[in-house]
């Protein structure tokens, strides 16, 4: 048996808990009966659900093995909540190879999304309130990834890998695949991303500052601010004719780039679209209440 790590642990009490909470809501609606079930209460076993998705989701991205995650899940709908120093099976060895992997696909979705907001604020009004909210889902992506990153305690070689898409740089690819989308396409593409319910993206955010992991800690491992590469792919996007390469393909940053990471990690400016704001309608869910006033020991 092997106990997890203190980062391990809180994801995994974050998962059992909801998982309880979800199975609560469950009964909720049985009891009720499936004509006496309110909006209310479908909206939030849905959102319930889907932030238990994205939860695990970030479990695995740090390493934590899919035996834990399923068991933690099981004892939570089985009625059980966490408890402190829970010991599970197995070794807990993940392949570091196939996290930075992982690591790397989700780091490009995230680039892929740096095009589409540049693709759409080219054709439509960029103070619209719709790029507000995408500002805000795109924000939340990358402080996970910063998070998850930082978990990783990557390297900087690591880093540049995960990075890289081959020898063109990251914004000259994304400038590439959304220069043709059609109108009808483009929308279809940025609804998936702006129509994101905003507690499901930030609730695995809310966990890992929870687990001690701070915004200087996930700024240090982000080359860039999600707003400075809307900007890059904005101007691959009007310099498609001279597409700029790297020399190094192992290193896909360039020195602008390095320089804006270095003002951006200074400044409180750069990661105001990443943060929660006290505006933000994101009431923390039953389980990460009952977690944070329990205190950071999990």
């Amino acid at each position: 048996m092997v106990t997890p790590t203190p980062l391990q642990a809180h994801l995994l009490k974050a998962v059992q808990n909801l998982a309880y909470d979800n199975e609560q809501l469950r009964e909720r609606a049985r009891t009720a009966g499936q004509g006496s079930v309110s909006p209310e209460l479908v909206r939030t076993l849905d959102i319930g659900e889907r932030s238990g998705e994205q939860l695990a989701g970030v479990a695995l991205a740090v390493g934590v093995p899919k035996a834990w995650i399923d068991y933690a899940r099981a004892a939570g709908q089985r009625g059980a909540l966490w408890e402190p120093g829970q010991v599970l099976l197995g070794s807990g060895h993940v392949p570091r190879q196939e996290l930075i992997a992982a690591l790397g696909r989700e780091i490009h979705r995230l680039q892929d999304m740096a095009g589409l907001g540049a693709a759409y604020t080219g054709r439509h009004d960029p103070n619209s309130g719709p790029v507000a909210t995408f500002r805000r889902v795109m924000g939340m992506t990358w402080q996970r990834l910063g998070a998850v990153s930082h978990a990783l305690a990557l390297s900087e070689e690591e880093r540049h890998q995960v990075w890289q898409r081959g020898p063109q740089h990251w914004s000259t690819v994304v400038a590439a695949q959304v220069h043709d989308y059609s109108n009808h396409e483009l929308l279809r593409r940025w609804n998936q991303v702006a129509g994101m319910d905003f507690p499901v993206v930030a609730s695995p955010v809310l966990v890992l500052q929870w687990a001690g992991i701070t915004q200087e800690d996930l700024a240090a491992q982000m080359p860039i601010s999600p707003d400075r590469m809307v900007e890059l792919a904005a101007t691959a996007l009007t310099e498609r004719a001279t597409p700029r390469t790297v020399t190094d393909a192992g290193r896909d940053y360039d020195i602008a780039a390095g320089i804006d990471a270095a003002i951006d990690a200074a400044g409180v400016s750069a990661l105001a679209a990443t943060q929660l704001d006290p505006t933000d309608d994101v009431t923390a869910p039953a389980f990460l209440q009952r977690d944070l006033g329990s205190g950071p020991e999990p």
